[in-house]
């Protein structure tokens, strides 16, 4: 039983050993990186059709032409009920972060039909391309989006590249 017993608490002390033998080789993960992946989700919660998840990174302060979070939460499942897209694609970001505040300029393509298309394939009427300019801040450790104003952008400006905030 013993033997036993010191078997099992080597191998725990092992694979301890080896998670943080891994994280200590990689690099931190960034501010930016972290901004980066709070859009990759909401786009993937947004094909998902996850309502809650898309507006997971939107903070409860949220204020921006007459919306609030929850205003948000009702524009995107109303574009989800009427069918606006099946696909959502982050076509570029360029973020800057300065002292517990960013800005991330966020251009998103949301296609109706071609599913598994390349985007330079899309046809204007398949697509609508959209840049998000953001303001976020760090509420418990997260980045939320506080602020934000968008407009329609053509496909071929979502394709040559996001402007820095």
């Amino acid at each position: 039983m013993k033997r036993r017993t010191l078997l099992v608490g080597a191998v725990a002390v092992a694979a301890v050993a080896v998670v943080v033998a891994r994280r200590a080789g990689r690099e931190p993960e960034t501010d930016e990186d972290r901004i980066r992946a709070l859009f990759a989700r909401a786009a993937t919660a947004a094909e998902a059709r996850r309502i809650a998840d898309v507006v997971e990174g939107v903070s409860e302060r949220f204020a921006e032409g007459g919306l609030d979070k929850q205003g948000i939460k009702r524009l995107v499942a109303g574009m989800l009920l009427r069918g606006d897209w099946v696909a959502v694609t982050i076509a570029g970001i360029a973020v800057t972060v300065q002292e517990g505040r960013a800005n991330a300029n966020v251009d998103v393509i949301t296609a109706r039909g071609g599913k598994g298309k390349a985007l330079a394939e899309l046809a204007p009427h398949e697509a609508a391309a959209h840049r998000i300019a953001c303001r976020l801040e760090r509420e418990d450790g997260d980045w939320r989006v506080v602020g934000a104003t968008w407009e329609a952008i053509t496909l071929a400006d979502a394709l040559t590249g996001t402007p820095a905030p």
